[in-house]
């Protein structure tokens, strides 16, 4: 009996020695959980689209185990997507339903992609299970956030950025709680230039500021704002005729947001409402670890027919 137990605790010792090491944990980037993202693909600034372009907004959630998942709605500028209306309206400003780029609004298919990830230094570099590769510089500009930017792609991504926290994906702010500020940022676009009846591309600064925006009710705010001597925004505008800008931002819940823009001298006769080509962003809200709002990721899918309207990608954070 002294024999068997003996050599019992003999294979028992044995196994402890030889049982495989659990896998050390991996180093999530810039320490963060998750990151609200917008990537895409857009042609050299001043030159037309090719028709591979496309524009992707997204959650990416990195685990401690070295695997990534990606969580995303996808446009293409070689497809039309009509607007889709969403619930919330503009009730207490002029009482409008409010758009947003089809694909996005509630119930829409959210498609995914699963993978691995390595963080070396300030270096992420992720390999999806279709083969896809994407690398991304990482930056902590301030406590509580953290910022991925594309540096490269295997499947012609060449612009993308992300803001990412550990705060739960399901956390996000109220419209009545977003302050009230400028929001600045860049954006990236294809567009078919109407006026010159060609494709081009664009980049630059730009912001939503949100200072003059008026609480229509707890799923909109609402702003019109006269177009700035100089500006080029509103060409479509007839000599003689008022260039203003119509903005809402809508959200029916959650890190979604619907952010819609056009020139009220578009408006037909006496309408107060547009039902012609605005422009519609749909936006991922950016939290840090704080749950205090940063403010968005976007992309523009203005473009209810192929290879025209407007595809891209923008940024606005105070960050």
């Amino acid at each position: 009996m002294k024999r068997k137990l003996l050599s019992l605790i003999t294979i028992g010792v044995l196994v402890a020695l030889v049982s495989p090491v659990p896998a050390q944990a991996a180093e999530r980037p810039g320490g963060k959980e998750s990151y609200a993202v917008s990537i895409g693909q857009v042609a050299p600034e001043g030159t037309p689209p090719t028709g591979k372009e496309f524009a992707r907004l997204a959650m990416y959630y990195f685990d401690l185990n070295g695997t990534v998942r990606e969580a995303f709605w996808f446009w293409s500028w070689n497809i039309g997507y009509p607007a889709a209306t969403i619930a919330p309206t503009s009730a207490g400003c002029d009482n409008c339903k409010i758009h947003t780029a089809g694909g996005f609004q509630n119930g829409a298919e959210v498609k995914e992609l699963r993978g691995t990830y390595t963080v070396t230094g300030d270096r992420l570099a992720i390999t999806w299970s279709n083969g896809s590769t994407e690398n991304w510089t990482v930056t902590r500009p301030e406590t509580g956030i953290s910022v991925l930017a594309l540096t490269g792609s295997s499947y012609g991504a060449n612009v993308g950025k992300g803001y990412g926290s550990n705060v739960r994906t399901t956390v996000s702010v109220a419209l009545k709680d977003i302050p009230k500020k400028r929001y600045p940022g860049e954006f990236r676009y294809n567009a078919w230039d109407a006026k010159n009846e060609k494709l081009t591309s664009d980049w630059g600064t730009s912001g939503i500021n949100l200072q003059e925006f008026k609480r229509c009710n707890d799923n909109c705010l609402s702003a019109a704002i006269a177009v700035a001597d100089g500006s080029t925004a509103c060409s479509a505008c007839k000599p003689g005729e008022q260039k203003a800008v119509r903005y809402y931002l809508a959200s029916d819940g959650g890190r979604k947001n619907y952010y819609e823009h056009f020139c009220t001298c578009l408006l037909q006769g006496g309408n107060t409402c547009y039902a012609g080509g605005s422009h519609l962003k749909p936006q991922l809200q950016v939290i840090d670890d704080a749950q205090k709002f940063r403010g968005w990721v976007g992309i523009e899918a203005q473009q209810r027919i192929a290879n025209r309207g407007t595809l891209g990608v923008h940024w606005y954070t105070d960050v």
